[in-house]
């Protein structure tokens, strides 16, 4: 029988232990609280510098690790002096890359651009957005999208070169809530806790259409991210069969996105902060 000594140090070291786990794991995961909003999103950005992503596809789905790069990305978070938060994305990409291996293959080489600039108010609302697709083969926008928030009404009108892109739409919007295009990806997501759920609305740049989306966060893991192991909670967002996934790092910023798309898998994974952003032309989307 061991020592009365012996006991008391297996019964501290047991007590240590066991209010570690608490701490780091349990309380944690019980201690939800409110599920990130647009407010928290825009002020925890840093507009010190552009956030660079690259934009891979996985060709088989047995080897998610081995992919082949078809663009990139550059993002923002840029607050103004009155207290007005602008998210910016600019987006490169090309297409005949994205559909290598696809029935829609094609020879021809095209590069669409996507950008697109949100203006959040200093209250966390989305005031309105501005969203494009441009071509480097045409001088002339392909697709423009415009959503701006009237009362309590998100009003979207979306233009293009057919009548199947012209139409207006308009949607309830709840206060502080997240509107976002699909590849233009969040640069944070912080206040994370497994169990979280909550909505918002993901707009198709290619066809101006919007989705609500349904959003959990899963559990908690481990991803190799710029080859380390790097502990991220793991975002899964729902829209009607589909489902898109993102890691997010437990201090809320956004290491990979995987989007959905017809016959590809993308992924969206962030460059190291060490790494410098990819040259894209300067965006040409209005500021105000």
């Amino acid at each position: 029988m061991p020592s009365r000594f012996i006991s008391l140090a297996i019964l501290i070291y047991w007590s240590i232990a066991a209010f570690c786990l608490l701490t780091w794991d349990v309380i944690p995961e019980l201690s939800l609280g409110y599920a990130p909003d647009l407010r928290t999103i825009a002020g925890s950005g840093d507009s010190t510098r552009p956030a660079g992503w690259s934009i891979q596809i996985v060709d088989d789905p047995r080897f998610p690790d081995v992919r082949r790069t078809v663009g990139e990305a550059v993002t923002t978070s840029s607050r103004r002096p009155d207290g007005w938060v602008d998210l910016t994305s600019r987006v490169d990409i090309d297409a005949g890359g994205l559909l290598k291996g696809t029935p829609f293959v094609t020879r021809t080489s095209a590069r669409l651009g996507v950008e697109s600039l949100y203006r959040v108010d200093p209250s966390g609302n989305l005031s309105s957005f501005d969203l494009q697709v441009t071509s480097r083969e045409s001088p002339d926008t392909l697709i423009k999208v415009k959503g701006q928030l009237k009362g309590d009404k998100m009003e979207i009108v979306s233009r293009g070169p057919v009548p199947l892109f012209n139409q207006t739409l308009t949607f309830d919007y709840e206060p502080r809530s997240m509107v976002r295009d699909m590849l233009g990806p969040l640069d944070r997501l912080p206040g994370l806790h497994v169990g979280q759920r909550w909505e918002s609305r993901v707009i198709n740049p290619f066809s101006g259409q919007v989705d609500r989306v349904r959003v959990e966060v899963a559990r908690r893991g481990l991803i190799h991210w710029e080859g380390n192991p790097v502990t991220t909670f793991e975002v899964v967002q729902r829209i009607g069969s589909l489902s898109m996934r993102t890691w997010v790092r437990t201090d809320g910023v956004i290491l990979r996105h995987e989007v959905p798309f017809p016959f590809v898998r993308l992924v969206l994974e962030r460059r190291p902060e060490t790494e410098s952003v990819p040259a894209i032309p300067p965006s040409t989307v209005p500021s105000s």
